[in-house]
Parts: C-alpha cells; structure tokens; sequence
C-alpha cells in the first residue's frame, strides 16, 4: 500500500530550488521524509540526477548505514515498478559510492583526495581515543614542566588561582577543556584571542561594549520583571477579601523597588536600583481572621523574591562598578597566561601527532576546512568549487548537533557562495543534547528565527504530527511541556508551532489503560537500609508486575485490508521485552536497578557506556597477563590465586603467606608448591609423612591433632598440588609471551585454564564472556598500532584506566525478552512501547559552575581575583556571570534531555522519583505561572532536578496527571508478601518435580551427552598467516627439546623485552626449572612508547632487523656494490628510507652480501629483469596439512610475504634475510623450515616453476644456509 504524506511532509518532499530548514518534532518521520525527497529527486521524469550528485550527511555512522539502507530499499522497489530503467539500474551501482556519511568520513574523504593542497603527508592515521587521552596528558605534562622550570609569576599566580589543592590536575582539565572549546571554532586561534577581550577594558563604557555584558543586561532584566510581577502577585492577593490585607501597603512598596530596578537600562543602574532594594517587616497579623492559604501564599512568594534579590546581590553587585572593571584588569596576566598555555598545548599536540603521523577527530575536521576555506578571505577556495560542482544538494541529518566547523565546512561545498540555495537541513532543537560534544543548537535556532514559513529561496517547514506516540501520551507531554520550556532558559519556546499533534490511529483498549502514571517514592526518614535508587528500582519492580498481569500494547496497527475495508487493529499481552527504563545517568543506578529486578524474578539488562575494568572477569584476565609479564607483583598474584583460575581462598593464602613470612609472595608461592619451609623449620611433609607421625607439619597444621591433623595435612597437599600446576602454567606462557602475539596469548590461556567457560556458567555468563572477547579483541587492535609487547599492552590498559578511558560493557546475545535499562542519551532515535523514567528526583550536574575557573564556549574565560601575596580571593564579575549562563543553559540542556526522554514512548508513559518528606510536600506545590503560562522565571532558574520541574508544572495542567505515592514501609510490606507467596510457589514446583518421567530423563541424557562432529572446524580459522604458522613449529620444537629456549632470547626477530619488577628490577623470562629455582639471563634491550615514558627507543635485534629489510628493499641490485652507500643517502634524501633506520653499523654486513658470490648472483638477475622483492601471496592447502595434530581437510587459507626470490635459467631460487644471532646454522633451519617450505610451495604454484635452491642469508653468520 503506497504511503500517503501530509501537507507538511509533501513539501519537504517536493520543494526544489532552495535551501530548507525542517523543525521535525519527535516522531515526525523526518527520515521517512527525507529517504523519500532522495528517491524522488532520483527519479524525477524531467530532471533526474544521480544519487551520487547528492551530499547527504548523518550524524553517526550506524544512521548513515540506515540510510543507505533504506534508500536501497527504495531504489530496488522503483526498478520493480521500471524494470527497463537504465537510470534505476545506474542508482544500483552508484549507491555503494555515494556520499552518504557522518561529517568526520566527509573530511576525511575531502583529505584523502586533496592532502597535496594543505601540505599533509597521505600517510596518516586516525588514532584511537585512548591513545590520543595518553597523548594528551603526556604532552600536556611537557608543556607545564617548561613553565614550572621558568617559574614567571603570571604562570605561579595561574596555579595558585586554578590548582589550590595537592596537585595541579584541576589546571590540566581547565587547559584541555579550554583546548577543546577552541576546536569547536574554525579559527582556533582568533577565538582563543578573544577569550582575552573582556579582561583588557579599561571602563564600564567599554564593559557595555563586550558580549557577555549584553547577556547580563538580558539575565537582569528578566530576574527583576519577575521580581515585579511576584510582587505584584503578592499584593494582589493581599488585597482580596480574605487575604492578609495588612501587608498590602508594604508590598506595594516592595513591588514598585522592583519595578524601578525593572527599568533599569545599564550595569550601573542596575547596581544602584538593586542596593536601594530593602524588604519591611511583615505587620503583625495576631487578629487575622482570613484564608490562611492565602497568607502563607503571599509569604512564600515573598521569600522567595528576598531570596533571589539577595543572590543576584552576592553575584553581581558585591563591589562598586569602578572596583570590578579594576579587578578585571588584576585578572588580566593571568587569563592572558591560560590563553598563553593552551596555545602552547596546541601547538605541542599538534607537532607530537605530526611526529606519530595522526590525526584525531579535531583534526579532519580543521584539515578539511583548510582545504576548503582561506583562512585570510574566509573564501571558498578552488577545492571547495570543484567539489560544490559534484553536489546538485547537500542535506544535513541532525542538524540541531552541528558545530561552527562543520557549519563552515558544508556552507564550502554548497552553491550559496554563488548565489544559489541548496542545502537541505532537518532537525529538532528540542533533542539537542550534545552540548558536552560541543554541538550548537544556536545555529538551528537563527535559521529557525531567519528562514520564512512562506515561499522564499530560504524557506522552514514545521513538521507537527507525531507518528510515534498515542494521544495519551503526547497530551502529557505538551501539558508538560507547555509550562517549562521557554526561550529566556534554554534558547528554546515549547509554543504551538513546537508541539505535538496525534498523527496515527491505535486499537482502543481498556479505560484508563494507557495513560501515564507519575510514581513518587517516599524514604522512611530513618531508615538508612536502603539507597534511592534501590528503593525506585523495587518501586518500578512492584510496578511492572501489576503491568505484565492486566496491560496490552499494539499488535497491528489500524488500517484497511486488500478490499479496502476498514480494520481496527489488535492488541496484545507485553512482553517484558517492550518495557525500557530511562535513567539520566546509569552510574551507581543501572547496578541497582539490575538486581532489584532481578531478585522480583524480572530479567532485565543495563546498556552501561562504562564499567568495562570494574568487571571482575576483566580485571581477572588484566592480572594473569600482568604475572606472565612480571610474576614478582603481590597484589596480581593474590587476585589470580584467589580467582576460579587457581580456587584458593583466604585461608589458602594465608597459610602461604605465614609460612614463609620474609619472603615476597611469589616466592613464598614457589616454596610452598615445593613443601619448602621456612627458614629454622623442618620442611612441610606430605600426607604420609603427617598421618604416620614421622614427620611435624608447622604454623597451623601443628595444631590439628588425630584426625584433624590428617585433614590439615590432605589440604596442605592440595594446596601445594594447586600451587604447582598453576606455577608449572605460568611458566609455560611466560616462555610462550615472547613471540606468541598477545591475542592468541590470552584466547590460549582462556581455553587452557577453562576460565572463560567459568564465567559463561554464571548469572549473566553470556555479557561476562563477551567482556573476555572484547578483551581480545582490544590486545588484537593493539597490536595493530605502533606499540608491541605483553609489557605495553599491559601498561596501556592501566594508562587507559588511569585517565577514565573505559569501555561499554559487551552486550550479550539472546535473552531478548528481558526489560532494557539504558541512559536518555542512548535512547535518542529510538522507541519503545512501555517506557519508564526513573531517578528523576536526581540533582542535576553542577560540578561545572563550581570550578574556580568558569569556562563557556562562546563567552570564554571567567575567573576570579587572587592575590598571592596576601592570599585572598576576590569574586570576580566574568566568573559569577558564566556560571550563571552556564547554569540557564544547562537547565535548558536538561529539558532537552527529559524531551527526549519523554518522546520515546509509544504507548504508555511512566514517571518515578524520589522525594523525601514527600507526603508534606505534594499538598503544597503550588506553582507561580507567568500570564503567558508557562512557569515563573524564578520557578524555573531555581528547580534542579527533573522531579521539581515535573511536578510545578503538572500542579498547573488543566487536566494533571494523578501523582501516586508509594511509602517505603508499604513498598517493603508488599515485596515479604511476594516473597512468602513465591517461596510457596517454588516449594509446590519441587514437589511436583520428584517423580520425573523416564521418557524425560532419556531425553535429557541424550542432549547432555551430545558431541558436535565438526567441533574442530568450529575453532578452527580460515586464514592464517606465515608467521604465525612459523611460531607454531617454533612452539612445538621447544616442547620437543629441539630448539633452545635460551638461544631464542638472543637479540634478533624472535626477541622480547624483558619484565620488570615494581621496584624497576630486572625479571629473566624463565623455564619452569628456572621459575622454581630462579637465575639470570642476558636482559634484553626493551622499547618503551614516549607516550607512556617519555624516554626514546633503543636499537633492538627487532629494529635492525626491520632496517635491514627496508634497505634491501629498496636497493638498487643493477649497481655495484660500492654505490652502497650513495644509494642510502639517496633514499634517505628522497623519504624512501627513515633516518633512525640508517647505521654505519650496517654497512659492513650489507656489503659482505653484496659483495659474496650471492651478491653478484642477485645483480645478475636484477639487470636481467629477474629479480622480485616483498611478494605477497595468499594460498590455500587442507588444515590437515598445514596444522599439526588437525583432522580437517577443511581449506584454509594461508597468506605472507616472500622477501626475494629471483629466476635462473634452470629454476627458481628462493631467499630469505635473517638477522638472528645464532651460533650454528642448523638453529636457523629448525626455526624456518616451515616458513621456507610453505614459500616455495606457493612460488611453484604461482610461477609454474620448480624452486631450485631454497637459501637463508644469516647477517650474524655472514654467510649462506642452505636449505
């Protein structure tokens, strides 16, 4: 059935010519809309375009790829209906390339295919954010050594001023903040120049001039037009009949300070109008005999204007003006100094990643206007008129969470610049809530406040009607919604060109059945048993329960069927599946509400955007690598011990540790596992030995006496017995660590100790397994950086810890039917049938108007006056006026987020919060409304959490929503009877389980005894690469004696770093031999990243081997051996050849090659056209033939890199470089013989020709091994 659209929706379908902004409320079906505007601009009868013609551009990557989706979907419908379209068929094609992409892949498109133009090196990556916070802080720390060192008194008075406490953590997170305020910006440093604008006036003439004193004047006159009003409330009231007329004549003077101070047109005005304002004392009302309502009305609104009179009076006007404008000149240096220091950081950042050759998200984007924009007209530049040439339109997704870059950036590429409009923007300001990621709603709303509602070349179109949602649920939503959201806190006015309209029919159900309910939980004053968010997850658990006995929600929708007749639609039980809980932040909540839940017999499940490290089974595996790395780490040993890995409790590792109390834990261990004893005692016997009485077992078996003793002596044993085989493993993998990478060193370890099976067989086993994957998969990432090593790996997840770096917790597969918590922000763009919003009795954030140093991102700096000579702080003006900007808009931001919130819900809408001494409370709320109706300023500026806001303006709904309040003594009443009656329950359910039937117990059998016949094939991967092949047969002669584990350790391509102990020791990588009796090898030369050290590589084996490929590679064979080193400074000259690879120490080796029979045989051949270097391959062969010990004859596929082999007139010779210290050839040919052989095969297969020599050339030994 072909969809019908509304007015509204055809003309953004259909409008052509122009630049649109689309308002598209919540539900509005605004992609629907533009997928639709796409196809028909594809298939347009006169003037098709292409659908790589359009720009279309998304906020994630996950809406781009629905997008492409859909606009598939799309297409291939419209070929269905013109099979013999070519131009249809073309789309098909095109659609795989088409610009359909978030912001950050549109920059980084614009410099990959223009890098020449801005000079950056093609070469680059896009780092990961953890890198990149490790990077941050690392360079971060160098810049503000440099200033500690030269000590200038604008820098110490900067410290003293942000970082008061025992570090200076606060001045980095004001510097980075800062940073990235400035990245927000097109022009960095313009912007960071203007944060010094305010702090260089010189009068209040000047002041007036500066933006953030206009905002002030603005604030201003809002607070005291609404002081005036509630004081004119007062007196009105007052003066009715049965009011406190006694006040009256007071009032009306109070009333007309305020209304004078209303008047006022500057600062200085201001100041004078608001110090003159004195409150009287209220007459004395002993014979009052009128509605004491009223009079506790009129005192309540008063205190509240005395109140409000008395902040702004400590904000704003605590020093005469001349004093501010002389404080804010005190400020001066020092915001010109934290001007000074982020620059610094800027320019120290943005050279340490052009050293490490990487770009973060910042940077596509500055990259890309810099190829887009001169910097010095502001003009598009030649790039941005051949790429504006390929666009017909650019439509923007999302619109409302654009920044000023990016603004900039699609305003280049589009055709305004000449004077034709054709940028398509939709969005809702009422969902932005990205401000943290520097989004600017702004942008939307002066469009929204420019573009005309009539036929214009710049035109709006509002997009009402909501798609989504019941009526029930809309009305409360713009009861709500009516009387909190207003321009004056927030940019933003819920009016009726804002609201929503019903614009879907559901099936009717029961009376009542789908209006929202408002929960308000009491805590018991006393009781301190239990936490907010505890007693709200058993308040929505009691909640649900009563919904899955007696709510429905839609099954089918409404509509006509094939003969056109009408049909009603259907409803359905819910299925715990269609309720979601949303939560403003899921830290310290989400857990709570889990396992309330959970323990009501409800499954439920929290998406977390952290927690990653604090799961257990994380931190299990982080402490076995960190032993692998280094065993001689207490705290790491005792966690693995003490983890199902190992099964050893308290009491285990007590006896291990007071039996051999002066030694470190690791090798008290060791002594243990041997029956050791500690110095001055006999040794710990055995079992035998203790029950015959030979022997006398020490500490706390000497205690057990007959058969206790016996039993003290059988645990010693298993002690020691679990000691030696989880030391016997550690030595295995230690020995494996140094050339295993470290992903398959993990999965090894995982299956081998049967851990990961462990923590599947718990309570939400299949999340805990995916956190192990996931842990896998991040060593896997690692290793495809710059850095290498067990030893990094594991200091980069502790750097990462370190500065807050986490991970999402992974997310389990099936188990579907459970209820879904997730935070507001995760739920944007989604919907749900059922939707609860709790903990909305939480306070908002503030943390960011308390700093010492207020930051906003288009006012600036804000800070106060310190004086370090006399340690005193000043208030200052810039720094009480930002955070009250702050403050408006991060309620503003807050009622975006509770839109949004609210927007998700399909059919039923429930609130819950918490409020202590609710039962006083709720009868009072009386609300203060403005004559347009929304609520008062005053109202609004002083609510902090979602639970005020709420309920002030459900009082004042002409129809409110009934507020339902549930007391904690009732709560815990009702959840012992449930438990009683489900106990009951279980009981009669295990009785009726006795008698099994045996056609049951047969069944079962069979299915827990089922094997699965290609368990092998399941495990097994389909593509390996040589080296790793190489490293099994290295693995296995090392388990066979034939290859030296010693031998392996000496500095060449097999090498690693050695550990280290905490105190900076040196810790050998031992055999299991040597793990029980320790001694020292050789230690090995380690690199450590800059980033997390800060100190420089050395020249390992692995590094000189990688030099020496590189220069073989490269080198010219056609030339005489004596060209080398002219070829070398050639290379280097041209890049080809990095300089840190470049050493006299490899002179000598490379020109015995070139100069050996070898060497000439390679010339020969390259001056014959027959020589070929660095050939890749990919060959498939039976796993039965590749991997020892498989039956599969499954192919796999095998893929390296041969480094040369060149053609003779008899056959083929084959080669192969090392740079391994060894003492006699034959190691060598143990080592790669299996990498050799599987080259030869794939060269005979791709050439059609026998390989006649296979030969390794040894740089240690200078010579030829043949093979």
């Amino acid at each position: 059935m072909e969809r019908t659209w509304t007015y509204e929706q055809q003309q953004v379908i259909s409008l052509q010519g122009r630049s649109l902004l689309v308002s598209a409320a919540a539900g509005s079906g605004k992609t629907a809309v533009l997928v639709e505007r796409i196809i028909q601009k594809i298939t347009n009868a006169k003037h098709p375009i292409d659908i790589d013609r359009l720009l279309i551009v998304t906020f994630t990557n996950a809406a781009a790829a629905e997008m492409r989706e859909r606009i598939g979907a799309a297409i291939e419908q419209a070929v269905e209906r013109q099979p013999g379209s070519a131009h249809l068929q073309r789309q098909q094609t095109l659609l795989h390339n088409a610009q359909i992409t978030t912001i950050h892949s549109f920059c980084l498109y614009v410099i990959r295919n223009y890098f020449h133009r801005i000079d950056l090196d093609p070469d680059f990556r896009v780092a990961d954010e953890g890198e990149l916070k490790l990077l941050k802080s690392d360079v971060l720390d160098r810049v503000l050594e440099q200033y500690y060192q030269e000590a200038r008194p604008e820098f110490l008075t900067l410290s003293e001023t942000i970082a008061t406490g025992k570090n200076d953590a606060p001045l980095k997170d004001t510097v980075l903040k800062l940073f990235e305020f400035a990245m927000s910006y097109p022009w960095v440093e313009e912007w960071l120049e203007g944060c010094r604008e305010p702090y260089q006036i010189s009068s209040m003439e000047e002041f007036a001039s500066l933006d953030l004193a206009k905002g002030l004047l603005a604030y201003l006159k809002a607070l005291t037009g609404q002081w005036a009003r509630q004081m004119r409330l007062c007196q009105a009231v007052s003066m009715e009949e049965d009011g406190p007329q006694m006040y009256a004549e007071l009032l009306g003077r109070e009333a007309s300070q305020m209304e004078t101070a209303a008047d006022s047109q500057s600062y200085q005005e201001f100041y004078q109008n608001i110090q003159s304002i004195s409150f009287g004392r209220l007459p004395a009302a002993r014979k009052y005999a009128g509605d004491p309502l009223k009079k506790e009305q009129v005192q309540k609104l008063r205190n509240e204007v005395k109140a409000s009179v008395k902040k702004a009076t400590e904000q704003f006007f605590f020093q005469e003006p001349g004093q501010m404008v002389a404080d804010m000149q005190k400020i001066r240096p020092v915001a010109d100094m934290l001007v000074e220091v982020t620059r610094s950081f800027l320019r120290a950042f943005s050279a340490k990643k052009q050293e490490k050759n990487m770009l973060d998200f910042n940077d596509l984007e500055h990259f890309a206007l810099k190829a887009l924009v001169d910097e010095e007209t502001r003009q598009p530049t030649r790039t941005a008129e051949e790429l504006r040439r390929g666009y017909e339109e650019i439509m923007i997704d999302e619109y409302q969470d654009s920044n000023y870059v990016q603004e900039a950036i699609l305003k280049a590429v589009s055709r305004e610049s000449e004077g034709a409009c054709n940028i398509f923007m939709v969005g809702d300001v009422k969902q932005s809530i990205y401000r943290f990621r520097m989004a600017r709603p702004e942008l939307f709303m002066e469009k929204y406040r420019t573009y005309t509602q009539e036929e214009s070349s710049r035109q709006r179109i509002d997009l009402h009607k909501n798609f989504r949602s019941r009526p029930q649920v809309l009305d409360f939503v713009n009861a709500m919604f009516y009387r909190m959201m207003k321009a004056d806190i927030g940019n933003v006015t819920y009016d009726s060109q804002a609201a929503l309209y019903p614009g879907a029919s559901f099936p009717e159900g029961e009376p009542g059945m789908f209006d929202p309910r408002f929960l308000v939980v009491e805590p018991d004053g006393e009781s301190r048993d239990k936490k907010a968010p505890e007693l709200e997850a058993q308040a929505v658990g009691m909640e649900i329960q009563r919904l899955m006995e007696a709510q429905q929600v839609t099954a089918q929708m409404p509509g006509t069927d094939a003969g056109g007749n009408p049909q009603p639609g259907s409803l359905r039980p819910i299925r715990y599946s269609d309720i979601v809980i949303l939560l403003r932040s899921l830290t310290g909540w989400s857990e709570a509400f889990v396992q309330a839940l959970g323990e009501m017999g409800i499954p439920a499940r929290a998406a977390t955007g952290t927690g990653y490290f604090s799961a257990i089974e994380v931190q299990t595996a982080l402490n076995l690598l960190r032993l692998l790395d280094n065993p001689r780490q207490d705290i790491p040993m005792a966690a693995v011990l003490s983890s199902p890995i190992v099964g050893l409790d308290g009491e285990d590792l007590a006896r291990i540790r007071t039996a051999f109390p002066k030694q470190k834990f690791y090798q008290a261990a060791i002594s243990y596992a041997e029956g050791k004893a500690a110095p001055g005692e006999g040794k710990l016997h055995s079992i035998e030995e203790a029950s015959s009485g030979e022997g006398k077992l020490h500490s706390i078996e000497e205690a057990a006496p007959g058969e206790g003793m016996r039993q003290a002596a059988s645990h010693s044993q298993t002690l020691q017995e679990k000691l030696a085989q989880f030391l016997q493993l550690l030595g295995k993998y230690r020995q494996k660590a140094s050339y295993t990478p470290i992903h398959e060193l993990l999965s090894q370890i995982l299956e081998e100790t049967g851990y990961q099976d462990y923590v599947y067989a718990l309570p939400g086993g299949e999340v805990k397994r995916a956190n192990l994957e996931m842990l896998v998969e991040k060593a896997i990432a690692y290793e495809g950086t710059s850095y290498r090593g067990l030893f990094h790996f594991i200091r980069y997840m502790e750097q990462l810890q370190k500065y807050d770096v986490d991970f999402a917790l992974a997310e389990g597969e099936g188990a579907e039917d459970v209820v879904r918590i997730m935070s507001i922000h995760k739920s944007k763009g989604l919907e749900f049938p059922i939707v609860f919003v709790s903990g909305l009795g939480k306070m908002f954030n503030a943390q960011d108007i308390r700093e010492r140093v207020v930051l906003h991102p288009r006012l600036g700096i804000g800070m106060d006056c310190v004086d370090i000579s006399r340690r005193l702080r000043t208030p200052g003006l810039t720094r009480q006026l930002l955070a009250r900007q702050t403050a408006m808009e991060n309620i503003g931001e807050e009622l975006r987020v509770l839109y949004v919130a609210l927007t998700r819900a399909k059919e039923k809408l429930i609130l819950t919060g918490v409020l202590k001494k609710a039962g006083e409370k709720l009868p009072s709320i009386q609300a203060v409304t403005a004559e347009d109706g929304f609520l008062s300023f005053l109202s609004r500026l002083n609510s902090n959490t979602f639970l005020q806001f709420l309920l002030l303006a459900n009082s004042c709904a002409s129809q409110p929503c009934p507020v339902t309040l549930l007391r904690q003594a009732e709560l815990e009443k009702t959840a012992r009877h449930d438990t009683i009656k489900e106990g009951l329950s279980r009981i009669q359910l295990l009785a009726s389980l006795q008698q099994p039937e045996p056609e049951w117990k047969e069944r079962i059998a069979g299915q827990l005894s089922y094997v699965y016949p290609y368990e092998e094939e399941v495990s097994m991967k389909t593509k390996v690469s040589v080296s790793e092949l190489k490293h099994r047969a290295m693995e296995r002669l090392l388990e066979e004696g034939e290859l030296s584990l010693v031998s392996l350790f000496q500095e060449g391509e097999a090498a690693a770093p050695a550990a280290r102990s905490p105190e900076g020791e040196a810790v050998p990588i031992q055999t299991l031999q040597e793990e029980l009796h320790p001694a020292v090898l050789p230690e090995r030369e380690r690199y450590i990243p800059a980033f997390m050290e800060g100190i420089q590589e050395k020249n390992t084996g692995a590094k000189r081997g990688t030099a020496v490929h590189r220069i073989l590679e490269c080198y010219d064979f056609t030339q005489l051996p004596e060209s080398l080193p002219e070829q070398l400074e050639t290379l280097k000259g041209n890049g080809r050849l990095d300089p840190a690879q470049l050493s006299q120490t490899y002179l000598l080796p490379l020109r015995k090659l070139l100069r050996s029979d070898l060497g000439q045989r390679l010339h020969h051949a390259a001056r014959q056209h027959a020589l070929y270097r660095e050939k890749p391959f990919v060959m498939a062969k039976p796993a039965n033939e590749v991997l020892t010990g498989c039956s599969s004859k499954e192919m796999l596929l095998i893929q390296g890199i041969i480094d040369v082999f060149f053609e003779e007139p008899d056959g083929l010779v084959l080669l192969d470089y090392k740079t391994d210290r060894v003492a006699i050839p034959q190691e060598l040919i143990s080592r790669y013989k299996v990498q050799l052989d599987l080259y030869q095969e794939a060269l005979e297969r791709a050439w059609g020709k026998k390989v006649k020599e296979k030969l390794i050339y040894s740089f240690h030994l200078g010579k030829i091994v043949p093979m």
